[in-house]
């Protein structure tokens, strides 16, 4: 029994919009604090994200391959791709030094208070 390709390109789909969709709810649910697990959750679906749009972009746009359309899919693969090489270079390096920061401000006011309660 073969899965016509309409079909497939509908999991394909519907797999990957639940997966941009998990992980802008988790974006958001770390950005305001509501949980502090969620950045946990979300490190892991991005790395699985990430794997399924390497995997999907290897082989659809395999030079081996021919290419006979290029699909609604293809365009949100490509832009999610696009996005995630941003968020990975760009925002993660500025939030990673942000993130420092604040915790070098915040153990300095420990370590200042530490220090008065000791005078």
């Amino acid at each position: 029994m073969l899965i016509s390709k309409y079909k497939l390109n509908l999991y394909q789909t519907y797999f990957f919009n639940s997966f941009i969709i998990i992980s802008y709810v988790l974006i958001f649910i770390s950005v305001i604090g509501l949980s502090i697990t969620a950045p946990k959750y979300l490190a892991t679906l991005d790395y699985y994200i990430r794997i399924y749009v390497c995997l999907f972009l290897i082989w659809r746009f395999n030079p081996l391959r021919k290419v006979d359309t290029f699909t609604d899919l293809d365009r949100k693969v490509a832009f999610s791709a696009g996005l995630f090489i941003l968020t990975t270079t760009a925002l993660n390096s500025v939030l990673l030094n942000t993130l420092d920061k604040i915790k070098n401000s915040v153990s300095n006011i420990i370590y200042t208070s530490n220090d008065m309660n000791m005078i």
